[in-house]
């Protein structure tokens, strides 16, 4: 893939796919995080699925110096490469020393210019949102940069609820099935929920309540398919209890959007609420109806 407007159609994902197919060997790197990132590795095993791609998925101690310039390593979309986090930008610092090329699912992106730059001709960058691939259409990147939506849209709720999932039964665990036995009880009560991030990208005033970040709360793994449906599942289960949430959480409200539940959203500390929103909700009368943005 030589020009970078091949991918400026909107149906970036698709066409990267199908380019991916050209490789000897192709590789899955999952988001590591919370459930949120869990429903965006599941929208990639339900994109790759769909386009036959065979993959292997790897873990964060993968030893990629075994790989070639014939192989191909996907990234899964994300919110990583903002001044908020580091790991997203400490991961391309070291993949970008390695020959084998990148393809980076959609991503929201915000500073962090010599981090970007250190992606290649080879490599192909994809954006979640307009503000951000205007951004990296500025930088004048010399990777292929394309415009998609979010991965987890790709997502089909009601098939990841008819499948019960169970979360490893340890300590940790079994508080957080507890805490979901609280949110199950708490909505035959009340039919509406402040699902409002608790961590750097919130700038929502007042105290949140920790119980009800969802996303954190359904965090049960992201290092293999079968916990970023465990994860998911539960994200998925705990919102299809409400009615109404409010939220400053993307994935939460992508999920709810899947679900599709009443929605008062704000936006986190940068533009990718705000992006996402435009991109992939405010155009389409069926899921805008839904959602009430705030702002």
């Amino acid at each position: 893939m030589q020009q970078a407007d091949v991918l400026f159609g909107g149906n970036g994902v698709g066409q990267a796919l199908e380019y991916a197919r050209g490789y000897k060997k192709v590789y899955f790197r999952p988001n590591p995080g919370n459930a949120g990132d869990a429903l965006i590795n599941v929208g990639f095993y339900s994109c790759a699925e769909r386009c036959g791609l065979e993959y292997v998925e790897i873990t964060a101690d993968f030893d990629y110096s075994c790989l070639g310039s014939e192989d191909l390593v996907i990234l899964s979309g994300g919110g990583n490469i903002v001044p908020y986090w580091e790991a997203g930008s400490e991961l391309l610092m070291e993949l970008t020393k390695y020959q084998f090329p990148l393809l980076l699912m959609p991503q929201s992106v915000e500073g962090r210019e010599e981090i970007l730059r250190l992606l290649r001709p080879k490599d192909i960058l994809l954006l979640r949102e307009e503000y951000s691939f205007e951004y990296a259409k500025s930088l004048g990147l010399e990777c292929s940069v394309g415009l998609d939506h979010d991965l987890a849209f790709s997502v089909n709720a009601e098939d990841i609820l008819k499948s019960f999932k169970l979360p490893p039964l340890r300590g940790r665990n079994i508080r957080k099935m507890l805490y979901i036995l609280f949110h199950f009880l708490r909505s035959r009560f009340f039919g509406d929920l402040k699902a409002l991030r608790t961590d750097r990208e919130s700038r929502f005033p007042g105290k949140k309540r920790k119980i009800n970040d969802v996303s954190s709360l359904a965090k049960f793994g992201t290092v293999s398919k079968e916990l970023n449906y465990c994860s998911s599942y539960w994200m998925l289960k705990i919102l299809s209890w409400y009615k109404v949430i409010e939220t400053d959480r993307l994935h939460v409200f992508v999920a709810c959007s899947l679900l599709g539940k009443q929605v008062v959203l704000h936006s986190n500390s940068y533009h990718k609420i705000k992006g996402v929103y435009n991109y992939s909700i405010s155009g389409f009368a069926e899921r805008a109806e839904k959602v009430v943005f705030v702002g």
